[in-house]
């Protein structure tokens, strides 16, 4: 554990101050979670890219709230085969309730920045099918989400995150806990994608949906 905050204090030095790091229009400002500036050593808008992280910005209160509160419970981040999502948990362990409610009401009120990812036709095409036919009825058209199904947006993620993400699900690193049940309905969708399906969805979100 100490060595992962050795590291983070290492990186959080080396990085652009944190107005720079901000996603989108966000600035620095005097209702900014001081635990924000260490998020954003991995979710900041120049770092996302090198650390594989989500973008946070404009993301649901609700669903980010439930991901921090699952990774302290082990929900997420429990197996040793998802190493990122271990890195999430021993972050997420010293947060207070308080703490998260805070930061994921902080990153849902900061404005996404538009991250487009342009992809083969064919791939696209692909893509669409797959989403209108069974993503977009949680997900929403644009992928904007659905509070009242738990459904997150997808809109501001990479491609790279949002397949991920679903070879997780399939793979059973994600939605395997009775308890999470939005989890174990994503997990059960995805055994039924291929990687080219997983690749085709991801590519068409993240290309802004054409």
């Amino acid at each position: 554990m100490k060595a992962i905050f050795s590291l983070l204090t290492l990186v959080l030095i080396a990085l652009p101050p944190v107005a720079v790091l901000l996603s989108g229009k966000a600035q620095a400002t005097a209702d900014m979670p001081a635990q924000a500036a260490t998020c954003l050593a991995c979710h900041g808008a120049q770092t996302r890219a090198a650390s594989g992280a989500p973008q946070l910005a404009g993301q649901q209160a609700a669903y980010l709230q439930k991901q921090l509160q699952q990774f302290q419970n082990g929900q997420r981040g429990a197996d040793a085969n998802d190493v990122k999502g271990q890195q999430m948990a021993a972050m997420a362990a010293s947060l207070s309730a308080d703490d998260i409610s805070l930061l994921a009401r902080y990153f849902a009120s900061q404005q996404a920045d538009e991250q487009i990812s342009p992809a083969d036709a064919a791939l696209l095409d692909q893509g669409r099918r797959h989403y209108i036919g069974s993503c977009g009825a949680c997900h929403g058209a644009k992928a904007e989400g659905n509070v009242a199904f738990n459904a997150p947006a997808l809109s501001m993620l990479s491609a790279d995150y949002i397949t991920l993400q679903l070879q997780q699900f399939k793979a059973g690193l994600r939605g395997k806990d009775k308890a999470d049940k939005p989890g174990r309905q994503m997990a059960l969708f995805s055994r039924n994608l291929s990687e080219q399906d997983m690749r085709a969805v991801a590519a068409y979100i993240g290309a802004g949906m054409p």
